[in-house]
């Protein structure tokens, strides 16, 4: 299914000029430096192709050069009139033999004189006359190959506009080439799993690139290196027979989806997973997904103003579940697939097919689930304003000390929940309550996803602001430590140690060795406060007290109540600090 979605999605990507998607027989590259050549073939310079933009460092220029991918590995693989400088001119890598570089730079160049004839160009026979007569040696007199370090170069001719590789004789050989099987080449043809078609099969599947912590070079979805893995007779790819049009087209289409000039609209990476989504059409939600799922609901300065708008419109349609319909083909099938490094291989962490309209109903769910008051709802000096709608990854931030710390899993089963509508990972709440007990902080993004397990994975009605009528004993407990804490802080000021940072892990799992002797401190504080606001704290903890059971304080809190507990605290906590109507009864504070 996975390739199939692929491979008929490269018929829409090729016809889009903005994806620059490859034609059969090339593969978009990073470009660094030129051989600048006069046309009898002598040096006239090397030139620098990287982009250079003002305080940013240069970056390779993305083009379309014959061939696929540099193939790794210890073997000698020299390219059609684009490689590395080891095979272009020479140059030797400071940890190789001595005989490295020479026997790279000569398979490179006896490559090219070999079809000079056959070619029969004025460009590439320049290129032939440069490649016979340059002395790796030289490389010392030109320090620009030194700044443009290990990346890839080209050719071009002296007052020529395109590079070698895209002279007409040139590139009509090259495509000449892809149609014809050459004598020593055994070709096996067999029917192809994903068209059903009787076609030449590949006997490799594609490297496919940018997936973060695989190999530069790209890795496979598909590949067999061991014996214990085929059957049949078969070896390598011909274990899983697809076509070698059908694998250039799908490899071409994740590529352009994870390294192309569109790459950051159709890529986010969750955990360690990176993540790829795609509609079968062009879509509004497409182009706006990576922002909502990367970035939640900051907007960023890069984005111009109609792009701000259609994200607005789209969130607040998210966030009221109205009607789709104004903004895609609710019925348009919609593709996300989670990748992950394996060694030379990549893992499928997850993948889901649905619909536009079904994915932003799920959408809606999971914001109404993560619903809670904001602990700061406008921006606060430096402090950005808390998300309404939280991406992923700020999600996982708060399940570690570390984001390298998160467990590699979760992201994927966080995903997956949110995409399909399934139960929340019970990991990413053991999670939480682990970050609140070592940093006794509860915030405003912990206090929403433990909200957002408690609703959807055990069906708990939990209110977004303060419940005075909740009357759970983890509930009643979280306030009252909030309304304990905050006497404590306006009886004696900031302190570098109080309430929280001493007694809130104990107060939350074994309540009864804790409480009364907060309470008892608690009078020592309260005595401190001055007229109304002492009357008007003391009647909010005695209705809270009122309200735990006569039996006393419970012994021990486990999981689930500890997370009751922390809800409970952070709608007192933020309740303190929230402005009242001036007839209500409660306490009013700024």
């Amino acid at each position: 299914m996975i390739l199939q979605s692929l491979n008929e999605l490269y018929g829409r990507l090729a016809a889009d000029p903005s994806y620059g998607i490859a034609p059969p027989g090339f593969s978009p590259q990073k470009i660094s430096f030129r051989v600048v050549l006069n046309s009898d073939g002598t040096l006239f310079e090397f030139q620098d192709a990287r982009l250079s933009e003002q305080g940013a460092t240069p970056r390779p220029v993305q083009m379309l050069v014959p061939g696929g991918a540099k193939p790794p590995g210890a073997g000698i693989n020299p390219c059609f009139l684009w490689d590395n400088q080891t095979y272009l001119l020479g140059r030797k890598p400071e940890d190789k033999p001595p005989e490295f570089a020479p026997r790279r730079f000569e398979a490179f160049r006896d490559k090219h004189l070999s079809i000079k004839a056959e070619i029969n160009d004025p460009e590439f026979d320049a290129v032939c006359i440069f490649l016979s007569s340059w002395n790796p040696d030289d490389l010392q007199n030109h320090p620009i190959l030194k700044e443009v370090g290990t990346g890839f170069g080209i050719f071009q001719i002296r007052g020529s506009l395109k590079p070698t590789h895209e002279a007409n004789k040139v590139k009509r050989w090259w495509i000449s080439q892809q149609t014809d099987q050459s004598d020593d080449e055994e070709v096996t043809s067999g029917q192809c799993l994903i068209t059903g078609e009787t076609v030449p099969i590949a006997r490799l599947h594609p490297k496919i690139k940018r997936v973060t912590g695989s190999q530069a070079a790209g890795a496979s979805i598909v590949s067999f290196n061991e014996n214990a893995y085929e059957s049949f007779g078969k070896t390598q790819s011909y274990n899983a027979p697809v076509g070698e049009s059908v694998a250039f087209q799908y490899g071409t289409a994740l590529n352009a989806l994870l390294d192309g000039p569109q790459s950051s609209k159709h890529r986010i990476r969750i955990g360690d997973t990176t993540t790829v989504f795609w509609t079968e059409k062009a879509t509004i939600l497409e182009d706006c997904f990576a922002t909502i799922f990367s970035s939640g609901s900051q907007e960023t300065e890069s984005q111009d103003q109609t792009q701000r708008e259609r994200i607005g419109r789209l969130l607040g349609a998210i966030r009221s579940g109205g009607d789709f319909k104004d903004f895609d083909d609710s019925s348009t099938p919609f593709h996300i697939l989670g990748l992950a490094p394996n060694a030379a291989r990549l893992s499928i962490r997850f993948y889901y097919r649905s619909t536009v309209g079904d994915l932003l109903a799920r959408l809606h769910d999971h914001q109404q689930a993560l619903s809670i008051v904001r602990e700061y709802e406008q921006p606060k000096g430096k402090r950005p304003a808390d998300p309404e709608f939280p991406a992923i990854w700020q999600i996982l931030r708060e399940t570690s000390r570390d984001t390298d710390d998160t467990p590699p899993l979760l992201g994927g089963a966080l995903t997956r929940a949110i995409i399909q509508g399934t139960p929340y990972p019970e990991g990413l709440f053991a999670a939480i309550i682990g970050r609140i007990r070592a940093d006794r902080t509860v915030n405003y993004l912990r206090a929403a996803t433990l909200k957002a397990i408690f609703t959807r994975n055990h069906h708990h009605t939990i209110t977004t602001m303060l419940n005075p009528q909740n009357t759970d004993p983890a509930y009643l407990l979280g306030r009252l430590f909030a309304a304990l804490e905050k006497t404590q802080d306006d009886a004696l000021g900031g302190l570098n140690a109080g309430l929280r940072d001493r007694f809130y892990g104990s107060a939350s799992a074994t309540p009864a060795a804790v409480f009364p002797k907060l309470l008892r401190t608690y009078q020592h504080h309260l005595s401190k406060l001055n007229g109304g606001a002492k009357t008007l704290r003391d009647k909010l903890v005695q209705e809270i007290l009122s309200g735990i059971s006569s039996e006393g304080f419970p012994k021990q809190f486990p999981l689930r109540e500890q997370g009751i507990f922390a809800i409970g605290y952070y709608h007192q906590r933020k309740d303190f600090f929230t402005r009242k109507d001036p007839t209500s009864t409660n306490e009013s504070q700024d």
